[in-house]
């Protein structure tokens, strides 16, 4: 069994937050050291003696959760550490038929590949992650996904294999009609099933890609 790493819990934990947050929300995650900058920073806040929230400790979810309904960014990183509250990010894309927090998760993420985005939708109460410049899955915020589920969202925005998927355009959008059967619909979740994405990498081995 994969041992679970704190990058993967980190995800897991942000995708919970997301839940219930009727204003919306937007989480940018660092899985590594950005390669650039890519927010303008707000407020910082800390527990006490500079010690920052994280999303690993159950206290600090209660105000970490209450705090990501502001406006702008909650960052996030690979420690899980509350870095900003209510932070721009500065590089967007435009996704039709949505609105800001999409456009900013699409420009960050294709342009900083350190960052993985989760965000609440307030227009269509979907959960959605980005990777890549991509939206990798959404996840229906009214149906709160199993743990194994969970698990093989939080592996698709981290594996390897998915990083070589996305960078070559396999991994379309699953706001679109995707060509590839192994993605289908869980509980009203679209993810890459576990034999589906098994089969995906043996394809890629085979082919020198992997």
């Amino acid at each position: 069994m994969k041992k679970e790493s704190t990058i993967d819990s980190i995800i897991e934990k942000c995708i919970d937050l997301s839940y219930g947050q009727a204003e919306g929300c937007l989480f940018a995650i660092e899985t590594a050291k950005p390669s650039k900058q890519y927010y303008k920073r707000h407020e910082e806040i800390y527990k006490s003696k500079g010690k920052k929230l994280s999303v690993l400790n159950k206290d600090d979810r209660v105000i970490i959760k209450k705090l990501a309904g502001l406006d702008g960014a909650m960052i996030i990183n690979k420690h899980g550490e509350l870095l900003n509250v209510g932070a721009t990010l500065i590089y967007s894309k435009n996704f039709a038929g949505h609105g800001k927090r999409h456009a900013f998760s699409i420009g960050t993420t294709k342009l900083v590949p350190e960052v993985v985005c989760i965000l609440a939708s307030e227009e269509d109460r979907k959960i959605r992650t980005f990777k890549n410049g991509l939206c990798i899955t959404e996840i229906d915020a009214e149906t709160k996904l199993k743990l194994s589920t969970k698990r093989k969202v939080v592996e698709l925005l981290t594996s390897k294999t998915a990083g070589i998927l996305i960078a070559g355009g396999i991994a379309t959008s699953l706001l679109t009609l995707n060509p590839i059967p192994a993605i289908v619909t869980i509980t009203g979740t679209q993810i890459v099933t576990r034999v589906g994405f098994d089969r995906l990498k043996e394809f890629f081995k085979r082919h020198r890609y992997a």
